[in-house]
């Protein structure tokens, strides 16, 4: 991984972290404020937003990305790209506005007021650029001013939050947000782009079809991101297992964003050195290579620790609301292995078929993912409510990375190596520690940082000590370069 990838990737990291990080931060304050019933409302009114908001964008956010990747050498092609693929998403998010407000004038009948609060997602989503800026590997001023942006939209809530009554302001506040980090995009464009003429019926016919192909897939997904709690609401009913299965995705994507970080940083650049290199195909192989092992390397011991560390966890951090804290742990723990299988499905998908053109497997794949999915909740749901929905997800991810093992497996002949059992290997021993730990030190946050401490030192050792080589390799380049 060169040092241009490195960067990006630590600052896509960033952004993504706090994006998730601190909203996790706010839940006991939340919880024990407004209420995880209460919170329920906002998350399933703005889980309903987000299908419309999807169907708006269409697949502009891989699309405009990929599109950009490939033309960001030629200025004045650039531009045009750039105001082209925006013009369109504005004019498909207007569209939508219209359907949502139908929506909410027929179809609503309690919270009204949350659900046209939403609108301002929409707003955000119709201006969104950040496929701009990761087609041309600029993630610094992007990360940092919207890192800046949600530290403030925490302030807010802390600040204004105070019970069940609320909820208007918190929603106002978290959707003022997304319309802000939106908003901030736009100040560096002038670095990249220029004015040049272009028109939305050019728009249409050059990027249309093209968006259009990858909303497929991108609906596909969404059927088992946003279907889950959409059927949680519907036939489930219940508002707090809403919330908690939400909380509980959250803090498992927590861990996630470290995996599809690389994903984000790496489309571009495979796009990039796959049309306009020499030997593309070749060097985008091997990149894949490298990230493969580095996403076995990362998932695999976050999987094993939200299962061991969740039980000496929770019961302290939701101290404040002790009766949600048995189904919290429950949740987590069943919706870990979706670290695993999104981490692989992340390097044959959006690292490979995607920056490659192949639309068709790619699609093929989450739609299958998403059939499953689709089945698995309407059978397990009913019965099981949250728990059900994070077995159907595991299930669906895991089935979209079988089937995308299936279509890349000749292309880039990965297996089952010496670096891959010694990733096992480390797992294992951290895990007999992290537990062991557990159940000696009792739920208390000082157990959790003898636990992440202990845990990552074993690991690291066990990596050091059978001499894995992508680790030792990396951990080599960084001694040799403070020696120097």
């Amino acid at each position: 991984m060169d040092k241009k990838l490195l960067i990006n990737y630590i600052y896509s990291i960033l952004y993504q972290l706090v994006r998730v990080i601190l909203p996790v931060i706010t839940v006991p304050f939340l919880q024990a404020t407004i209420g995880a019933a209460t919170i329920g409302i906002s998350d399933f009114a703005g889980n309903i937003s987000s299908w419309f908001i999807l169907f708006g964008v269409l697949g502009v956010n891989v699309y405009g990305n990929r599109q950009i990747a490939k033309v960001r050498n030629d200025k004045e092609n650039l531009s045009r790209t750039f105001f082209e693929i925006l013009f369109m998403q504005f004019a498909n998010m207007v569209i939508v506005s219209a359907f949502y407000a139908l929506y909410i004038l027929v179809a609503v009948r309690e919270n009204t007021l949350i659900y046209w609060i939403f609108f301002i997602n929409i707003l955000a989503s119709a201006i969104d650029i950040s496929w701009f800026y990761y087609g041309i590997e600029d993630f610094k001023i992007a990360s940092i001013r919207n890192t800046l942006v949600r530290i403030c939209s925490v302030g807010l809530l802390l600040l204004f939050i105070k019970s069940p009554e609320d909820l208007v302001i918190y929603t106002v506040i978290i959707t003022g947000t997304e319309l802000l980090g939106s908003l901030a995009m736009f100040s560096r464009l002038k670095k990249y782009i220029t004015r040049v003429p272009f028109s939305l019926k050019d728009a249409y016919r050059n990027h249309f079809r093209g968006t259009v192909a990858l909303f497929i897939p991108t609906i596909a997904i969404n059927v088992y991101t946003l279907l889950d709690q959409s059927m949680l609401g519907f036939i489930g009913g219940n508002m707090q297992s809403l919330n908690l299965y939400k909380t509980a995705q959250s803090f498992v994507k927590m861990f996630l964003q470290f995996i599809t970080s690389i994903g984000a940083v790496m489309l571009p650049r495979v796009t990039n050195v796959f049309y306009n290199d020499e030997g593309g195909r070749e060097k985008a192989i091997g990149y894949i290579g490298t990230t493969f092992k580095i996403a076995c390397a990362l998932s695999i011991p976050m999987v094993l620790a939200m299962v061991f560390v969740s039980p000496a966890f929770f019961p302290w951090y939701l101290r404040r609301s002790p009766n949600v804290v048995p189904e919290m742990i429950r949740l987590v723990q069943i919706s870990s292995p979706i670290l695993f299988f999104i981490a692989l499905s992340n390097v044959f998908g959006t690292q490979f078929l995607v920056p490659t053109g192949r639309t068709k497997e790619y699609t093929t794949s989450v739609i299958s993912g998403a059939v499953v999915n689709f089945f698995l909740n309407l059978f397990l749901i009913p019965r099981f409510l949250g728990y059900g929905a994070a077995v159907a997800s595991c299930i669906a991810e895991l089935t979209v990375t079988l089937v995308q093992y299936n279509f890349v497996r000749n292309d880039l002949k990965l297996s089952v190596d010496r670096s891959i059992l010694i990733y096992l290997l480390a797992g294992a021993l951290m895990s007999v520690y992290v537990f062991l730990i557990g159940n000696v030190m009792g739920a208390r946050i000082l157990t959790n940082v003898v636990q992440a401490g202990g845990g990552v030192l074993i690991y690291a050792l066990t990596l050091i000590l059978l001499k894995e080589e992508l680790f030792t390799s990396l951990l080599g380049k960084l001694l040799r370069r403070n020696n120097g």
